[in-house]
């Protein structure tokens, strides 16, 4: 649930954070003996960018470079915590000194350099040091929505999940993660859970059925964010796979990702990704473990029926061990051993030295409206396969305009993220290495901007 109220005027649409992105310099060293010849606000590591729009209720870290001239030339010294920070506007965008609490009451006060957008408006911030001066101009936008992921209703006991919360402004701005703004708490208390640090609850063992209201309070604007879940029996756990599963073979070049997901008797509850938590033993079941390691891995977004949104989701990543090929191995997966004892049994995986002989991507042309994220996905057909397997995550993907669309790599391979712009460009989708020549693929995009 997203509650929220008025303050400073402003009307309020939903909930939202405060980012807490703090830029803590050491400092480096003052020069050579002589004062600076200049000093400037920048954001990040870019020294062109003179101002960023954010939204209500963010916070984020500025720092203060001075600039000195000596015998060995210019040098850059970071004296972000040095210079007296103020605000043209500070009742709708302040900043600190090092002077303002993170809520109140608090003995933790945002690091000086951070900037606090309190509502809707703009401000100058000025860094003043040994008597230069510089300015960074901030504007804030009006906030549309918020949610906390993953929206779970249930939580299977003495598990545990890190929860994430997430806002997107009325126009111009991608959705963002404002997990570590706010301050996450079970208002009340509950026998059921608490929140070990961060934003991860720990669920206890009992009662089953008995809700707790897990809230993330955003102080600098005095919103909060709520979701209300119970412990719930698990029926069984639940193995998903990325490779298709009609055969055992397994391309050594691939491996398998594999999902473990809590399935509750309460079937309307969401699956509970335990991936994270289980145990992993191939001896259990008779396998040699030198078949195959087993690792925990994870990505950042999430696809579900044609959409995809910012959700961190956690995997098995089964790899195959080139001097053991053609033998087949399989592993136990055990969730809460001393507790619950829930087990199952994964797929057997007989990894194969398979060349790749073809790819194809799912679209040869796309049409992206900003804000929302999109995904292409690459196929590969192997020699003397009938079938195809996804390889988004194995490709390498690249885009020609870097500044109409960013396209990821890795776990995340095919993610496309737009920028507030109309354009159009092409995304590149090539094999990093195989026996054959694989023609690269290219999908053309269309990005429409914002209204």
């Amino acid at each position: 649930m997203i509650r929220f109220r008025p303050s400073h005027g402003a009307v309020f649409v939903g909930a939202v954070g405060l980012l807490l992105l703090t830029a803590c310099q050491k400092g480096g060293p003052v020069g050579e003996g002589q004062g600076p010849k200049s000093v400037r606000v920048q954001y990040g590591g870019d020294a062109s960018v003179n101002s960023l729009r954010t939204v209500e209720c963010a916070t984020f870290g500025l720092n203060a470079i001075a600039t000195f001239d000596g015998d060995r030339g210019k040098t850059d010294s970071a004296v972000t915590s040095r210079v007296t920070w103020s605000s043209s506007n500070p009742g709708v965008i302040d900043v600190s000194n090092g002077d303002i609490p993170v809520a109140p009451g608090s003995s933790s006060y945002y690091p000086a350099g951070t900037v606090i957008a309190r509502t809707v408006g703009s401000a100058v911030i000025r860094a003043d040091y040994a008597g230069l001066s510089n300015g960074f101009s901030v504007s804030a936008l009006p906030i549309s929505s918020a949610r906390i992921a993953p929206a779970l209703t249930r939580m299977a006991p003495d598990s545990n999940t890190t929860f994430k919360l997430y806002v997107q402004a009325q126009t111009d701005q991608l959705e963002q993660d404002l997990t570590s703004s706010a301050v996450w708490s079970l208002p009340g208390s509950s026998p059921a859970a608490q929140v070990s640090s961060g934003s991860t609850v720990k669920a206890a063992t009992e009662p089953l059925d008995s809700a707790f209201t897990l809230e993330a309070k955003l102080y600098t604007c005095d919103r909060d964010v709520t979701q209300t879940m119970s412990l719930g029996e698990v029926d069984h756990l639940q193995l998903s796979y990325e490779q298709p599963t009609s055969t055992s073979d397994v391309p050594l070049l691939i491996g398998d990702l594999i999902r473990v997901d809590a399935v509750f008797k309460d079937s309307s509850a969401p699956l509970q990704n335990l991936s994270g938590q289980v145990e992993t033993d191939a001896q259990a079941l008779g396998y040699n473990p030198g078949i195959a390691t087993i690792s925990t891995t994870s990505t950042t977004t999430v696809t579900v029926g044609g959409v995809t949104r910012l959700e961190p989701n956690q995997y098995l990543l089964v790899t195959g061990n080139s001097s053991a090929l053609d033998s087949p191995i399989a592993f136990q997966v055990r969730y809460d051993k001393t507790v619950l004892d829930l087990k199952a049994a994964t797929r057997v995986f007989t990894f194969q030295n398979i060349d790749l002989v073809d790819m194809r991507v799912d679209a040869s042309t796309a049409t992206l409206q900003f804000p929302a994220l999109g995904k292409l996905n690459a196929y590969a057909t192997f020699k003397g396969e009938g079938f195809e397997r996804p390889i988004s995550r194995y490709v390498n993907w690249t885009v020609a305009d870097a500044t109409l669309l960013a396209v990821s790599n890795g776990l995340d391979g095919g993610l496309l993220t737009p920028a507030n712009l109309a354009g159009d460009t092409t995304v590149y989708t090539k094999v990093n290495s195989t026996a054959a020549a694989i023609p690269e693929q290219t999908t053309r995009v269309t990005v429409k901007s914002q209204q």
